[in-house]
């Protein structure tokens, strides 16, 4: 009886063990990041079973534009971090996917359409789904939508560097989102 529960155990693990060892990683950028006024920001993943991947990533935009002038001064500024989960039906990295995030931002956005500046923490989660076309065998074309709430306490200025506050407070807040990223596969 031990035996056989050894030998049990022992398949468990092998079985367990395969598919950790055939882990495939990948890094990618977002293009649309980029198009706000330069964030610039990174993925990196792995994939975990032939179904699953985890991510985490980062994107940064410190430009604040026109300072000088500050009648005309304008920002996108932000820093924003995020860490979760991706499903994939056919195959990691292949196909379609669907995918869940944990995300924590920090941003000043002000001067681009109008004067007002709105200054925030932001905290949530994103709900998302997309495509991912295999380019080659090294590189992707990845693409999704979807939404991401959550809750910020945020204050409103009347102009990017004057000071003012108009508003100030905390709100639950939902937003579309968007990707159309590059993705190295290795």
């Amino acid at each position: 009886m031990k035996t056989v529960g050894r030998a049990l155990l022992l398949l468990l693990l092998v079985t367990v063990a395969l598919p950790a060892a055939g882990q495939r990683f990948s890094v990618s950028t977002d293009c649309l990041d980029w198009l706000t006024l330069g964030a610039i920001n990174a993925d990196a993943s792995v994939s975990v079973s032939q179904n699953v991947s985890l991510h985490a990533g980062g994107a940064l935009n410190p430009w604040t534009f026109r300072k000088d002038n500050p009648g005309k001064q304008f920002q996108a500024r932000l820093m924003t971090v995020w860490g979760g989960v991706r499903w994939w039906p056919w195959h990691v990295y292949s196909g379609w996917w669907a995918g869940v995030d944990a995300i924590y931002r920090v941003y000043n956005v002000g001067g681009i359409i109008k004067r007002e500046t709105e200054e925030a923490e932001a905290y949530g989660g994103r709900l998302w789904g997309g495509y991912s076309v295999m380019l080659s065998s090294h590189w992707n074309l990845d693409v999704g939508a979807g939404i991401w709430g959550g809750w910020k306490d945020y204050t409103v200025y009347s102009c990017p560097s004057c000071g003012f506050i108009q508003e100030k407070g905390g709100k639950v807040f939902v937003l579309p989102d968007a990707r159309v990223a590059i993705q190295l596969i290795f």
